[in-house]
């Protein structure tokens, strides 16, 4: 399997959020070359360390679905050219990036 991202922009759609009019689905190149066939899942909007994550994605790709999401996503980065849509996986990029420590705040 060949798991590579299927971006689609869903336009004039009233009925979506700007965000959620940018879905991400996981297709496996290897399988077939045309979407919808080559159809694995969608990338979900948060994609979790837990391993409580019930999302397809996370059932699929299991301990290494982080790793997988933030190769997917960087990798499309690199080819997108369109402005909303890259913006959106860089949000999601962010939501993946590891948070720092807490430190307590210096009183004085």
């Amino acid at each position: 399997m060949n798991p590579q991202l299927y971006i689609m922009k869903l336009k004039n759609a009233k009925d979506y959020s700007a965000r959620r009019s940018i879905r991400f689905a996981v297709v496996d190149s290897d399988a077939n070359k045309t979407y919808p066939a080559n159809f694995i899942c969608m990338l979900p909007q948060h994609v979790s360390v837990a391993t409580e994550d019930s999302s397809v994605f996370a059932k699929t790709f299991g301990e290494s679905r982080v790793e997988l999401a933030k190769r997917l996503l960087n990798s499309a980065l690199e080819t997108e050219d369109d402005v909303e849509v890259k913006a959106e996986i860089k949000e999601r990029l962010k939501m993946l990036a590891p948070k720092p420590a807490w430190q307590p705040r210096n009183r004085y």
